[in-house]
């Protein structure tokens, strides 16, 4: 009986001293664990600090490459590196450590594109919006926004300048947002719009172009009002998308099959540099469907008109992203043509100023040109046609951890 106790003793001994080995193993294995997991938080959070100051060295100065090297944060530290990539796109890579740990960010900019602006100016020229307008995207004005009632704005809307009410009742509302002091300028000029013609594209120079898309994926050329016409494939025409008239103006209308940008371009002196707006211009699909992969760009030095004449007395139609760089999107006689019903648009417009498409009385009666239905197409908040002019400004388009 002796022997048995004290044989139940040891056994308890040894089994305690190896719960007790077991457990403390346990303990020291949890501390490491924890303290490895606090390191790697640290590092992480470093990162994500060091990628955000960063970002916005970017935002104030989009020049700026120097970049940090070393520098010492929250006990640990790190370096940031600026890389210049093809196309103005521009990479930061974010190293971090603390301790035995390290973490890594790259964020990747990209210019942002005119195209995603469901409506930009410069000048708005003194124009209000008025109860009953509604813009559905982003907004952005490089002077002031004047409100006259209650216009509706369900995407972000900016200004350089600021908001002016009248009368101080007027109550806008800004469904995304608004935020004042932002500038977003004009590019300079079309030399990138001009070069992609010139390489890949198609470019006339000193002439005039009448353009017919057709909606089996062809367009219908010509050079003289008259004629002749040629048929071919906007792949075999203009394989990059890109259909430039310098020094001369652009008359288009039609159903466009594909994804295409046309433009005009010269000194506004002279008389060229518009596109013309000869009839209605559309996508072969519906861009409400869904299952819409057409896009146009129409790019003018000066102006986007909409002619004058029989086919447009009646209504237009556009299916485009528009961009006006020292001009605006205006109707031809505005003030004098019959009243002409209304102009369906789906995309955007970019101008330097806002242009005049119709007279009214009362702000609301027409008594000249046309009315306004414009809808954004939102996928050009992430897809744009091509070559399409962009801003000075980045904007992250990725960033991966």
């Amino acid at each position: 009986m002796g022997r048995m106790s004290l044989f139940l003793v040891m056994g308890f001994n040894v089994l305690f001293g190896l719960m007790g080995f077991n457990l403390s193993r346990v303990s020291i294995s949890a501390v490491e664990n924890h303290v490895e997991y606090y390191s790697s938080t640290q590092a992480h959070n470093i990162a994500a600090s060091a990628a955000n100051i960063a970002c916005n060295r970017i935002f104030l100065d989009p020049t700026w490459r120097v970049g940090y090297t070393s520098v010492p944060l929250a006990g640990g530290e790190f370096d940031v590196r600026v890389q210049d990539l093809p196309g103005h796109y521009v990479r930061l890579n974010v190293t971090a450590e603390y301790g035995d740990q390290d973490a890594a960010i790259s964020v990747l900019f990209g210019p942002s594109s005119f195209a995603k602006f469901a409506y930009y100016s410069v000048v708005e020229g003194g124009i209000y919006w008025i109860t009953g307008d509604t813009v559905w995207g982003p907004w952005h004005s490089q002077s002031k926004i004047t409100v006259h009632g209650d216009p509706v704005f369900y995407g972000k809307a900016t200004t350089r300048i600021g908001l002016f009410k009248n009368p101080n009742t007027s109550d806008p509302k800004f469904y995304g947002g608004y935020e004042a002091g932002v500038s977003v300028e004009l590019p300079s000029d079309m030399s990138e719009l001009i070069a992609a013609a010139q390489s890949g594209g198609k470019y006339y120079s000193d002439t005039d172009l009448w353009l017919t898309f057709n909606s089996n994926g062809t367009v219908t050329y010509k050079t003289t009002s008259a004629g002749p016409e040629t048929t071919v494939t906007i792949a075999a025409f203009a394989p990059n998308g890109v259909i430039l008239a310098n020094k001369g103006n652009l008359h288009i209308k039609g159903t466009v099959d594909g994804r295409v940008t046309v433009a005009a371009t010269g000194s506004s002196g002279l008389g060229y540099g518009n596109v013309i707006l000869d009839d209605d211009i559309v996508y072969a699909a519906d861009p409400s469907s869904g299952s819409c992969d057409d896009m146009l760009g129409i790019c003018s030095e000066n102006n986007v008109i909409i002619a004058n004449n029989a086919a447009n007395n009646s209504n237009i139609s556009v299916h485009a992203s528009i961009f006006s760089r020292t001009g605006g999107f205006t109707a031809e006689d505005y003030n004098t043509r019959p009243v002409s019903g209304t102009i369906h648009l789906v995309g955007g417009i970019q101008q330097y100023q806002r242009g005049p498409v119709g007279q009214f009385l009362s702000g609301s009666v027409i008594i000249h040109g046309f009315q306004k239905n414009y809808r954004y197409d939102e996928r050009l908040m992430y897809e744009e046609p091509p070559f399409y002019p962009r801003t000075r400004n980045l904007e992250i388009l990725s960033w991966y951890e």
